[in-house]
């Protein structure tokens, strides 16, 4: 019996070993693409009803397939649906908020499969919520027909909400204001980020950058101008002990981060951690700020006027 056992346990030892061994075979057997998947690039923001065009290319099966019928062919995964189609596909993006992905998977018969996925975030008006105001929007900008909720603090009428106003080239590209990651998208979400030179000129006609004096009236409690909103679903202010959001002030300031600015590229830092305003020091650059651990709101007497991009906040 013991020999029997024995007998049968070497006997299923050999057939495991031969199966993982015509699996191997079988894997080594697949020959691969040449190149590299490269698919028609999308925004990192998108709004929901934007299209887009996504195309494959870079992969070419080897020179002995050029003659035969062989081809590759693609699978687009957009969102849950999944198609068999061209190298080519179009892409609408639903009024869904979150990370919609495309995945695009290239196959050939008797090659290895190659794929690549791209992602986008959907954003809305309904992206933030929390924010405390009421009732309509009730200045609008004339030069945009843009629409902001202004608030009473300090002794001065603010805009609450960042400024949004952005102008463009003939081509479509920036010359004014910056978005968020360069996306279209997070225009009206966001607001812009601006050097020195731009903030100066984006506020609309009555209204202006603040000084120090009017920024620092308004207290040194950051958690006064700090508003327990969220984005997407996700809190934007972290809790962290010592900081109180009260939001008392009704600015409403949110984590947007600040930008680097080198041979016109905005490179974008602190989202969720970090918020800064120009202040108007009688023509030369000041900031200040918030983090999202400190208490208090923070004073950058120099800025760099070419190189760093604030968000801004209109006063009059």
């Amino acid at each position: 019996m013991k020999l029997y056992r024995i007998i049968l346990i070497a006997g299923l030892a050999v057939l495991s070993a031969v199966s993982c061994k015509e699996k191997e075979d079988s894997t080594s057997t697949l020959k691969s693409m040449t190149g590299t998947l490269k698919l028609t690039p999308i925004e990192a923001y998108s709004n929901p009803g934007d299209s887009y065009t996504v195309e494959a290319s870079g992969l070419s099966l080897a020179e002995s397939e050029k003659e035969s019928s062989l081809e590759i062919k693609y699978v687009f995964k957009i969102g849950s649906e999944a198609a068999d189609t061209s190298s080519k596909a179009i892409v609408n993006i639903p009024d869904t908020l979150g990370t919609y992905t495309v995945t695009v998977t290239a196959y050939a018969a008797g090659y290895a499969t190659r794929s690549s996925t791209l992602s986008t975030i959907v954003v809305s008006e309904k992206s933030l919520t929390e924010l405390g105001w009421e009732g309509d929007p009730d200045y609008t900008d004339p030069r945009d027909s843009k629409e902001y909720y202004t608030v009473t603090a300090g002794g001065k009428t603010w805009l609450a909400q960042n400024l949004a106003y952005f102008e463009k080239d003939a081509e479509g590209n920036y010359t004014l204001g910056r978005p968020y990651l360069s996306a279209s998208a997070t225009e009206d979400i966001m607001g812009g980020f601006y050097n020195w030179t731009d903030a100066q000129a984006a506020c609309p006609s009555g209204w202006r950058l603040p000084t120090p004096e009017e920024f620092d009236a308004l207290g040194t409690a950051a958690g006064a101008l700090m508003v327990d909103a969220y984005y997407n679903g996700s809190r934007m202010w972290e809790f962290w002990p010592g900081v109180n959001v009260t939001n008392s002030t009704g600015l409403a300031f949110l984590p947007f981060g600040y930008a680097t600015i080198v041979d016109d590229e905005y490179t974008f830092y602190g989202i969720n951690d970090y918020c800064y305003f120009w202040v108007d020091n009688s023509g030369s650059p000041m900031c200040r700020s918030i983090y999202v651990k400190d208490p208090d709101i923070k004073v950058w007497d120099s800025p760099s006027a070419t190189d760093f991009a604030a968000q801004v906040r209109c006063v009059k």
